[in-house]
């Protein structure tokens, strides 16, 4: 239970500290979005379409017959995870051979699935030129930043406020939502001054180390926990426990209810 009290505290000090900043005496003023709430006085509010472009992806199923084509890999939702990028198994796509400048990743763009599950709206990770001439499905905006360091966009996009924004914006089915590159372009960015923005991600990343330490604790104990209540059961099936004064206490306790 503290386990998980210490995660949730930590995370909400994440939230607090990209909303909020760092430091508890500074002045506030009203964010102009009701929703938001007040912010620190000294930073500006924009949208993110004034700091970045949306870069949509290719779909699949273009016809290039007869057309000049290349193979090219291709991130597809499933390559985009919160926080990091899975590429272990990245597909390939043929293309045609014009369209690679169009679709080709940058190093620095903030990578964002734009739908599924609940849980997948929104997430993404930043995108450092793992892999050369790497394209991107439709369903995975690139976000490029040109007014702001992707550090500091991808804190943005995949903090509290903005999933809480991804939400309210998306189209929703059951347990399936996705959103738009308009709605995208249209979330609150908070930007404070660039030294503060630094020491801000220096406090979440120490947070964020911290977070994974206490869940990789939370996961030993479960795996451990469930270990311990197999090897009970097991000893109790094959008679290394003696289970007969148990069963006798829990056929005294109900004979005692129903009395």
């Amino acid at each position: 239970m503290k386990m998980l009290e210490e995660l949730e505290r930590r995370q909400a000090a994440i939230s607090h500290a990209v909303t909020k900043g760092l430091n508890p005496n500074t002045p506030m003023k009203a964010s102009g979005i009701a929703w938001l709430g007040v912010v620190p006085e000294h930073w500006n509010v924009t949208r993110l379409k004034f700091v970045a472009t949306v870069q949509t992806g290719i779909a699949k199923g273009k016809d290039i017959v007869g057309k000049t084509t290349i193979l090219v890999p291709y991130l597809r939702v499933a390559n985009v995870q919160d926080g990091f990028l899975a590429l272990e198994n990245v597909a390939s796509i043929e293309i045609e051979a014009d369209q690679l400048d169009r679709y080709r990743l940058r190093a620095g763009d903030v990578l964002m699935n734009e739908g599924g599950d609940f849980d997948k709206l929104g997430r993404g990770a930043i995108w450092r030129d793992e892999i050369p001439d790497c394209i991107h499905q439709n369903h995975v905006f690139a976000v490029r930043p040109h007014s702001i360091t992707s550090e500091w966009l991808n804190c943005i996009t995949s903090s509290q406020y903005a999933q809480f924004y991804f939400m309210g914006r998306s189209k929703q089915s059951t347990n399936l939502a996705s959103i738009s590159s308009t709605n995208i372009m249209e979330l609150p960015v908070l930007l404070p001054p660039e030294e503060e923005q630094r020491a801000i991600l220096h406090f979440i990343g120490d947070e964020i180390d911290k977070i994974d330490t206490l869940k990789a604790l939370s996961e030993r104990a479960i795996t451990l926990l469930k270990e311990r209540r197999g090897a009970i059961i097991a000893a109790a099936v094959t008679g290394q426990v003696d289970v007969r004064g148990t069963a006798i206490q829990e056929g005294q306790v109900r004979e005692t209810i129903s009395a």
